[in-house]
């Protein structure tokens, strides 16, 4: 069915017409337009309109030629002769059937494209090998000009876009025009190569001059643009990383001879690769995009990073622990997690740690200091480590996005995790390793260093701050392997401060032995037991003077006496006097001792007494023309003041036949009162010095004076002496063999056959926690316990060991 009528492509009807407010009104009542014929309200409205005729085919042509001439002139940025809505409208009508022209006059935009490019090429050309002006600003200029111009003939022509490009399936106007420019003009060989060398000499200048030119990056930053919008920023990219990777391999190899020759610091060379790793993305954020931006920083951390890392990374770390630099470990542990270099950064720490304990332990002049020097490394080191993945988690956290996936984070936080655990753990095995280059000496000043610790006790310090120095030095007994050589000292210290009375705090000793338990296991109870005993003594003692006080008549000086009663097994063995003694209480002190004697025996019928002088202490009062003052002494140094109570002077070898103390012993006895502290000094030494001769004049020092009218001469035996410390090593190399032989005899009485190689390995296993076995000895203590008939070997096979019940 046909319509009423058709409508003309356009028309001119509704021109003059102009709605008002009330348009809706005037169309239906007071417009003229509308009105129903003859008067009649009820029949149809009656739009009249005028329409015109078709344009005349000569017309159509001259419009076509107007389009064609206008079409150059809008390509070079000339005015046309027509309007541009005219020239639009004439595109419209030749793109639209009956004409179909839209063909002819895409041929001639591309045409006429690649004419104006061709021409830019030439004049372009021209300017680079006269070298007239910066050619990179000429570039984006150009290309700006031949944007604006391309915009207002894809404007004009806008329908030859919409009609003709979409049905003909070609490319717009724009896409043309990229085309045109990318062939033309951007791959343009003189054109491309002068780009690059531009390109190139903008980064060599701001890398020499280490500062941004920021009019120049404007610049780079509209080409970057131009090259994306081009579809050829490689172009940009590949030559700018090129160039990254020339010039960070030169300097790289440049720094690193300046770091072998002690011109730069190690750790000036890692600030220097973070430093330009971070000038690279910031450089290539702000004129490149973020994917040059890390690609960039990846060539600097591997020219300059992860292969130079065995060169500096151990020389940075020896560095900056020598000089305890937090920053500077903090800015090593970042630069070889960037350069992929953490594993050369795990064993350098590893290595550090062991040479320099070797370095300090090894030297048997520093043996004082042995123990405080390890705890001062292990204190910055547990420092170090706590500030250090403090701030990596902070790096961590501002380097994620905020829109970042959870999963991703998790990640980045288990990797930090994994580097935390294998830095301690390369921690732990340099002290293990460095504590055991030397051996039975550093368990030995442990327990030196933990008797003073327990000695001094917390003094002005808290109590939370005293529990972390001994968790320190429990961390030390941990990386030590001889384990038995700590406890035989620790043990022999730890009775000496109790029968002495010279422990800061009982409480204290108890959690320290509990500590040691947790740590090292239950074979630590002999400290409890000791304490246990201790107590059951003081319950025995005050039991005597409950019995002075109902007899004081019995009593000779009633309260005056007190002794520890022990039991000897939980004890160290402390030895009779024997050789060189002939030791003789004064009356007043033999009466004492006979006294308690006597009270003990009637209590305890079948136990017997057996006296340990070298741990007895006296306090004597003593009358000086300065005063009178009450002095803490040991026994053998109190029996040797006695003498002088019937003689003003006497000679060391009249000291010696009336004390019967041995020689060395009464030597050390002698300097110590003699030759003490100034205000300790109540005996003179003719002549004077140190060494002590036989025919030397030990005489009353009538002019001491003491501002403490209560003062304790300290005793050379009182502390452990050398003697008693080879003592103490040589009980524990018998109480190894011991160890030993028990060990293989349990395994073999639970295994009952095993080769030689199975038994060695297992002895190890279970002796190593105790202390690091010698083969050699394990295999002697199997050639002994088949001399005693313990084991036998296998008839057939030799290697083979039988337990014999």
């Amino acid at each position: 069915m046909s319509g009423l009528f058709v409508l003309p492509p356009a028309t001119s009807a509704f021109s003059e017409y102009r709605p008002s407010s009330n348009a809706h009104t005037d169309f239906l009542g007071k417009s003229s337009l509308g009105k129903r014929k003859d008067g009649d309200k009820s029949g149809p409205r009656v739009v009249k309109l005028s329409l015109p005729g078709l344009v005349p085919q000569a017309n159509v042509q001259d419009q076509k030629a107007d389009l064609l001439n206008a079409i150059p002139r809008l390509s070079s940025g000339q005015p046309t002769a027509k309007s541009y809505h005219h020239l639009s409208e004439i595109c419209h009508r030749l793109v639209l059937p009956p004409y179909n022209s839209g063909e002819e006059v895409y041929d001639t935009v591309r045409a006429e494209m690649g004419t104006s490019a061709r021409g830019l090429a030439r004049e372009w050309t021209a300017a680079v090998m006269s070298r007239d002006g910066p050619w990179l600003a000429r570039l984006v200029e150009g290309w700006e000009r031949w944007e604006r111009r391309i915009n207002l003939l894809s404007a004009v022509l806008t329908y030859l876009d919409r009609v003709y490009a979409a049905s003909a399936k070609v490319q717009t106007i724009k896409e043309l025009s990229l085309d045109v420019f990318r062939e033309t003009l951007w791959n343009h060989e003189v054109l491309r190569n002068k780009t690059k060398d531009e390109l190139r000499a903008w980064v060599e200048g701001e890398r020499s001059a280490e500062q941004p030119d920021a009019p120049l990056r404007s610049t780079i930053r509209h080409l970057t643009a131009i090259s994306k919008t081009l579809s050829v920023f490689h172009t940009l990219s590949d030559p700018y990383l090129e160039t990254t990777g020339w010039y960070y391999e030169d300097m790289a190899v440049g720094n690193i001879q300046r770091v072998d020759s002690s011109t730069m610091p190690p750790g000036r060379y890692v600030q220097w690769v973070l430093d330009k790793a971070q000038e690279e993305r910031d450089r290539a954020i702000a004129c490149l995009d973020a994917d040059v931006a890390v690609s960039a920083v990846a060539i600097v951390r591997s020219e300059a990073g992860f292969k130079q890392k065995d060169r500096v990374v151990r020389r940075a770390l020896d560095e900056a622990m020598d000089a305890s630099d937090i920053p500077a470990l903090t800015r090593l542990y970042r630069f070889c997690v960037d350069c992929d270099a953490f594993a050369t950064l795990v064993e350098a720490t590893q290595q550090h740690i062991r040479e320099r304990l070797t370095k300090l332990i090894s030297d048997p002049s520093k043996d004082p200091q042995m123990i405080e020097g390890t705890l001062t490394l292990k204190r910055f080191i547990d420092k170090a480590l706590a500030s250090l993945f403090q701030k990596s988690d902070d790096v961590e956290m501002a380097d994620n996005d905020e829109d970042q996936p959870k999963t991703v984070e998790a990640e980045s936080k288990g990797s930090e995790r994994n580097r935390q655990i294998e830095l301690e753990d390369a921690v732990r095995l340099g002290f293990k390793a460095g504590i055991g280059s030397r051996q039975n000496a550093p368990a030995e000043w442990i327990a030196k260093h933990l008797d003073s610790a327990m000695r001094k006790g917390q003094g002005s310090g808290t109590e939370a701050e005293f529990n972390t120095l001994l968790d320190e030095i429990i961390s030390l007994v941990g990386y030590t392997r001889d384990k038995d050589v700590f406890k035989a000292f620790y043990s022999t210290q730890l009775a000496k401060r109790l029968l002495l009375n010279k422990s800061a705090s009982d409480d204290m000793e108890r959690t320290m032995i509990l500590k040691l338990q947790k740590e090292m296991g239950e074979e630590f109870t002999s400290g409890d037991v000791m304490m246990k005993d201790l107590a059951l003594s003081e319950t025995l003692v005050k039991s005597y003077q409950q019995a002075q006080a109902k007899n004081p008549d019995q009593y000779n000086d009633p309260g005056s006496f007190t002794a520890n009663v022990l039991t000897e097994s939980a004890w160290p063995a402390y030895p009779l006097l024997k050789d060189g003694w002939n030791f003789k209480l004064t009356p007043e002190l033999q009466t004492s001792i006979d006294q308690f004697t006597q009270w003990y025996s009637s209590q305890h019928k079948n136990r017997q007494l057996s006296w340990r002088w070298q741990l007895a202490t006296v306090s004597l009062t003593a009358r000086f023309p300065s005063g009178r003052y009450e002095i803490g002494v040991s026994l053998f140094q109190a029996v040797t003041l006695l003498q002088f109570n019937d003689a003003e002077s006497l000679s060391f070898k009249d000291l010696k036949a009336q004390t019967g103390i041995e020689h060395y012993e009464l030597v050390r006895t002698v300097q110590s009162l003699a030759m003490g502290r100034k205000n300790t000094r109540v005996l003179l030494k003719k002549p004077p010095g140190k060494e002590v001769n036989p025919d030397d004049l030990l005489i009353w020092n009538k002019g001491f004076s003491s501002d403490r009218v209560k003062f304790k001469i300290n005793s050379i035996q009182q502390d452990l002496s050398s003697e008693e410390s080879k003592q103490t090593n040589e009980q524990v190399a018998i109480d190894r063999v011991s160890v030993l032989e028990a060990t293989i005899v349990r395994i073999m009485k639970g295994k009952k056959t095993m080769t030689l190689q199975l038994l060695i390995d297992a002895a190890v296993t279970e002796v190593s926690k105790r202390f690091p076995p010698d083969i050699k000895d394990l295999k002697k203590r199997v050639e002994s316990l088949i001399e005693r008939e313990f084991l036998m070997r296998d008839e057939d096979d030799r290697n083979v060991l039988k337990y014999l019940a």
